[in-house]
């Protein structure tokens, strides 16, 4: 009896393992990727909508679906949220992606999102300054609490301006970096200066890269070049994609 109890308590302590591996594997991702989108005040009606309508043609683009398919586990942990001086409201919370369908749902929760915001509280909840060093530490604290296990996590910074709220970014950038972040720029416009001050101040990591974008066209290459690389890690990609 004795004997038949011990079996029976490994048996339980195996399937009780296997259940913990079981889920763990569930919630592991290829990359952890959070992205935050300029809605201050130096931000128009147009550029929203650009940044908007590049993010959601990106994810659903078959260059980054194909990425993700080929990844180890085959999908990404995936968010998005506006920043500007005041609230941090999610475009999208945390989710996977690793099928069209997913990629479809997140574009809707995107689009249906925004226009609650600009329905309810509109732009003024969220500021009109352009705290760059503020979306950093929330977009730090998003894939601290991703609910996804992944090696690789990831931030991409957009905007179109220098922080004029408070502290450089380029402390938060080292602090976050050093937490072992990559943090990637896309810069709206042309404005070189501002690109040089993105990859002086906010871009930090081994892999990490400026893309500039100025037409809905530009916008969607830029991000879809973008997912491809921090998806697959292909430095040739980055590059090659890399115009500053």
């Amino acid at each position: 009896m004795k004997a038949r109890l011990a079996i029976l308590v490994v048996c339980g302590v195996l399937s009780a393992a296997d259940r913990a591996a079981a889920d763990e594997d569930d919630l592991a991702v290829d990359a952890n990727i959070v992205t935050g989108i300029d809605f201050s005040r130096s931000i128009d009606a147009q550029e929203s909508e650009l940044q908007i309508y590049g993010m959601i043609q990106a994810i659903r683009s078959p260059e980054v679906l194909r990425a993700i398919e080929n990844g180890p586990h085959g999908r990404i942990g995936f968010a998005v949220f506006l920043w500007a001086s005041g609230a941090y409201p999610e475009l999208v919370s945390w989710r996977v992606i690793g099928s069209p369908q997913d990629a479809e749902q997140a574009s809707t929760e995107m689009l249906l999102r925004l226009q609650l915001i600009l329905d309810t509280s509109g732009r003024h909840s969220i500021g009109s300054l352009t705290n760059v060093s503020g979306a950093m530490a929330h977009g730090g604290e998003m894939l601290a609490d991703s609910p996804y296990a992944s090696k690789r996590a990831i931030m991409n910074i957009v905007g179109n301006g220098t922080d004029n709220v408070g502290e450089s970014p380029r402390w938060k950038r080292d602090a976050l970096v050093a937490r072992g972040i990559t943090i990637n720029g896309v810069v709206i416009g042309g404005d070189r200066k501002i690109a040089e001050y993105y990859r002086q101040q906010v871009i930090g990591g081994p892999t990490a890269f400026v893309l500039a974008a100025d037409r809905p066209d530009e916008m969607v290459e830029a991000f879809t070049a973008k997912f491809v690389s921090e998806i697959t890690l292909d430095v040739r990609t980055k590059l090659s994609a890399d115009p500053m």
